[in-house]
Order: structure tokens, then sequence, then C-alpha cells
């Protein structure tokens, strides 16, 4: 088996995917690769940050002539890191990439409230709602226990409040030493296939949907809760007290509170 770690991170859009993976990436010895499944499904673009200062890319310029169960042994090469953290978000990707050999493969499944995941969505003019969230992490769930991975569970809120002790403990889960200047990852260089808030620091020609939001906390830390005011009591209640959607939260050792998705304070973070 090729050596190296792939870190596969899961979950529903607008999660704070992004924002996790440039964050494990930006350790000495990981190194975040971004929506490399975006580089095999007919994007023109193989790196957001590089094209957009209209330069050619030291690790991806050439990715589109790569099979893609060649692509992370390939770049593991090139970045001479022992993680790669690949955002990729969706099961196909990672159904694909199983089915290959290679490096070991880790997952982590990241979850958001979902009244701030449906809030978000309705901003971007998208109809979907807490059933979606509900059917998209039930199935990353099933997903991942039923091929008996190697996961952890995380959110959020957790990630927010308690970003160095989130880090610390997925770091030592990769092998990694926890380095906090991971935290403002807007200082290290990053490639791969992405555009959204998370990544605003580094594009001079990207306009996010909710642009003055994002330049505002632009290169700092901030918890995004923007729910909280943006969805009045009865839509928020709407979400909340679904029977099923509160089963599936229980189910993933979560606490939905007035205010966030959290751990159990009481129990470990969910293994695969």
């Amino acid at each position: 088996m090729a050596g190296g770690t792939v870190v596969f991170i899961l979950s529903t859009t607008r999660s704070g995917s992004t924002w996790l993976s440039l964050m494990l990436g930006s350790n000495s010895r990981a190194a975040y690769i971004g929506e490399l499944k975006l580089m095999f499904a007919g994007e023109a673009v193989a790196c957001s940050l590089c094209d957009d200062r209209g330069v050619a890319c030291p690790l991806f310029h050439d990715v589109a002539r790569v099979r893609a169960k060649d692509v992370h042994p390939l770049l593991l090469e090139r970045t001479g890191r022992d993680v790669l953290v690949d955002n990729s978000k969706v099961l196909s990707w990672s159904r694909k990439q199983l089915r290959e050999g290679g490096p070991r493969r880790t997952y982590i499944h990241l979850l958001r409230d979902p009244r701030a995941v449906v809030h978000s969505w309705r901003l971007l003019g998208r109809t979907k709602g807490h059933d979606d969230w509900i059917e998209r992490n039930r199935g990353l769930r099933e997903f991942l226990e039923q091929n008996r991975l190697d996961f952890r569970v995380v959110t959020y809120d957790d990630l927010a409040e308690r970003t160095d002790e989130t880090l610390t403990e997925l770091c030592d889960w990769l092998s990694l030493s926890y380095e906090p200047a991971q935290k403002e990852y807007w200082q290290f260089e990053h490639h791969g296939r992405g555009g959204n808030g998370a990544t605003a620091p580094f594009l001079q020609n990207f306009q996010a949907s909710d642009q003055a939001f994002y330049a505002a906390n632009k290169r700092s830390q901030f918890r995004d809760l923007r729910w909280k005011d943006g969805m009045d009591a009865a839509q928020q209640q709407e979400i909340s007290g679904d029977p099923g959607l509160r089963a599936l939260v229980d189910d993933f050792g979560l606490v939905l509170s007035d205010d966030g998705l959290r751990r159990r304070r009481d129990e470990s973070a969910a293994n695969g």
C-alpha cells in the first residue's frame, strides 16, 4: 500500500468543510488539496488559488492526464507531506476512491446545526430543507459504518468554540502534532479547487454571495450565527422539534441546543 494518509471531509454543503480542511492542511506535515472531485468532473480550473493569480499550479497543472486512482499518491509525492486533506464532501467520490488501492484513508464527518445549514441554503436561493439535511447525514453515516471505516465526527460549533481542543484531537488521530498556527490558515500557501468565504483571503477576484459578511471577517476566526437572527422562532422550532432529526442527532452522540450542535461532553468523538 502506498504511504501517507488521505483524510476525506464528508458533509453537507455550507457546513464549514473548507474552513476545517484549510486548518488541517496548514499543518507542516499536511496539505490541503481542495475539492479534488471537481477536477475529474469536467471543471476547467484545477486550482482556484493559482488561477486567480494567473499562474500555473505546481500541484495540479497536469492533473487532467492523471487517472483518479493515481491522483492521491501523486499529490503525496509532490507535496512531500504525510497527510492530504480532500474536501470533496460527496459520497460518490469517496465510494470511487474506496474501490482503489493506495494510501491509508480516514474520514471526518462534519455536521453543522441544521438550522444554520437550511438558513444558509435559503440565502443562496435553494429550496432544500431539513429533510435534506437528515437524508444526507444519514447516508454519510451509513457509508462510514457499513464499510467499517476509520472516522471521527466533528461539529461546526465545537470546532468554532473549542478550536484548539478539536484540532488537537484530530491531529492526534492523524498522527500529527497540533500546531496552533494552523488556525491562521491564510498565512500559508494552499492549492486546490474551490471558492467560498473560507478561501476569500486568497482570491482577489472571487465574490461570495454574502461578500459583505466575509469581508468583515476576513483573515480572522469567527463563528457564523446568522441563522439565529435570520430565522424566526417558528422556523427554528420546525427544524429543531422534528422527532426524526432529534433521533438522528442523538444517534450521533450529539446535542442540539438553542444555539448550536455539539458533541456530548461525556462522550468521545464517534469512531468507525
